[in-house]
């Protein structure tokens, strides 16, 4: 199966370009799109490539016309991520997962809504606006997505800002999740070439995520990134030396949730297999993610994170840069609350990941990190003593089970909503099981200390042992199936550089852009 790498940018976008023209690989043959219809047809997303403007940025007096817009339910950003920053001030041990974002449901389709232009080259352009009042940001899902193999899609955001282009090989089971663009307005457009079939219900709009914490940090009335409490410590800090190589295997991502609609982020672990043929399976927690609708929704943003210690500084090719999106579901259990998935893609090889080693020999190491993104923050790591066993701290009903590792009160740093799903490491020593991943974070009640709040409270965390994670009754409730398939009796893993995989033929992609007010700005506190 292959997968997608979704790249974003505007008109000023830093792009990856031979003398400072963007270039575009020309289609390769009749076959070549005729693969595209098939591999559309399998759901298979294909990677995405460097391209080119949307028309109507590119040609603005040219396709300069009305574009009829389609409202979702207005939002008070500030009153909102207020309400439910509130709702998860929990006393006692609690998830960590944290909603960014209200899902509206539509059905906006070409047939219906929008308006369609004829261009001078005979091609056809649609658009149409998707917007949500008052929201800071936006993400879109589409629950059909049958363009013919030609066509292209872009959605565009405030600032110029646009995702895209897309084409018939991005879905992935029909359906499509784009990553978020800034504002509180999406444009749609579609371009059809000339002669070329196109049934406008071969694509349909379903959600409207509206987000409102300011992901992009455009509103002063919002609190935007860096916001995580400042008893949290950046990877690129001391403290994170250690382990330059286990920082590359942690990402951000956001689902939509089936429960309600609404979109989170939690944090994933790319892992290492026995085999080492490089699948691509991501950890994190069920209570994240556990159904195979909500591993679909997933958008992974690798790399998220500072380049400089205490300062929320961008990295040359900005903080959403790396991004890819879906995944299928392959294991996933409530009692230790883990879920794996399989990417659909192996990350972008320039994206430089890597796959971490693991340990499920339930051995006790004699301290702990994590590395997770607390509030959806830049990625930050977590220092913490020799874990304990524990049951489940966030079930509803508390067992005696041993499921459960339970590290706190931490010496550096702390979790936050958002680190649900990240990885607990043992330490950089000289055991033989130094810095391989031993749980997943359920949740608890760390948190940086009312007074000094630089430092971390006396708080716990609990992590889904993988050492319980392993076996099961079977292989979609177990680890051991995929991350060790032929039953070798592995228990530990060491982790390893992600190999390049085979080349795909190369169509185009946008480009990413980095927001001004996040090239370099001091931690807020």
């Amino acid at each position: 199966m292959f997968g997608f790498h979704s790249r974003r940018g505007t008109p000023y976008a830093r792009a990856r370009r031979d003398n400072g023209r963007t270039m575009r690989h020309p289609l390769l043959s009749a076959a070549l799109t005729s693969l595209c219809a098939l591999l559309a047809m399998n759901a298979a997303p294909a990677l995405a490539r460097q391209g080119e403007l949307p028309y109507s940025l590119a040609h603005r007096a040219k396709s300069s016309i009305v574009i009829p817009v389609e409202d979702v339910a207005a939002i008070d950003a500030v009153q909102q991520r207020a309400e439910t920053d509130a709702a998860a001030t929990i006393i006692g041990p609690h998830a960590k997962r944290l909603q960014v974002a209200i899902g509206n449901r539509v059905s906006i389709s070409p047939d219906r809504s929008g308006v369609w232009q004829t261009l001078p080259d005979g091609s056809q352009l649609w658009r149409v606006q998707l917007r949500a009042v008052g929201a800071t940001d936006l993400r879109l899902g589409f629950a059909r997505f049958a363009l013919p193999a030609t066509a292209t899609l872009y959605v565009i955001g405030a600032d110029a800002y646009y995702q895209g282009p897309y084409t018939a090989a991005d879905a992935l089971n029909a359906r499509f999740d784009a990553p978020v663009v800034p504002g509180d307005t999406a444009t749609v457009e579609v371009r059809v070439p000339t002669n070329t079939w196109f049934s406008p219900r071969m694509l349909e709009v379903v959600n409207v995520g509206a987000g409102f914490r300011d992901l992009f940090g455009r509103s002063k009335a919002v609190s935007g990134p860096g916001t995580s409490g400042a008893c949290n410590i950046d990877v690129v800090c001391p403290a994170g030396q250690p382990y330059p190589d286990e920082m590359r295997a942690v990402a951000r991502y956001e689902y939509q949730a089936d429960a309600d609609r609404n979109h989170y982020y939690c944090t994933g672990t790319l892992l290492a297999d026995v085999p080492r043929d490089r699948r691509n399976y991501f950890l994190t927690a069920a209570h994240c993610a556990s159904t195979d609708s909500e591993a679909a929704s997933m958008v992974v943003y690798w790399n998220y994170q500072s380049t400089q210690c205490g300062i929320l500084s961008a990295p040359a090719a900005g903080f959403f840069n790396d991004d890819q999106h879906g995944a299928t579901l392959r294991a996933t259990r409530a009692d230790v609350d883990f879920t794996l998935v399989e990417l659909v893609q192996a990350p972008d090889p320039a994206w430089n990941v890597y796959r971490a080693g693991w340990d499920a020999s339930n051995t006790v190491p004699v301290g702990t990190i994590g590395i997770h993104h607390p509030s959806g923050d830049v990625k930050k790591i977590t220092v913490g003593p020799s874990p304990a066993t524990t049951g489940n701290c966030i079930a509803s009903t508390q067992t005696l089970a041993s499921t459960h590792w339970r590290t706190g009160p931490y010496s550096l740093g702390t979790t936050e909503s958002g680190s649900s799903g990240s990885g607990l490491f043992s330490v950089a020593d000289s055991s033989p099981h130094a810095r391989q991943l031993i749980g997943v974070l359920s949740g608890g009640d760390a948190a940086c200390a009312t007074s000094p709040p630089t430092s971390p409270n006396a708080g716990n965390d609990c992590y889904g042992k993988l050492a319980v994670a392993w076996d099961g009754a079977s292989a979609v409730t177990r680890l051991r199936d995929w991350l060790d398939p032929a039953n070798t009796g592995t228990k530990s893993l060491a982790g390893g550089d992600q190999l390049v995989p085979p080349p795909l033929p190369r169509l185009q992609h946008s480009t990413h852009v980095i927001p001004t007010i996040l090239l370099q700005q001091s931690r807020r506190r």
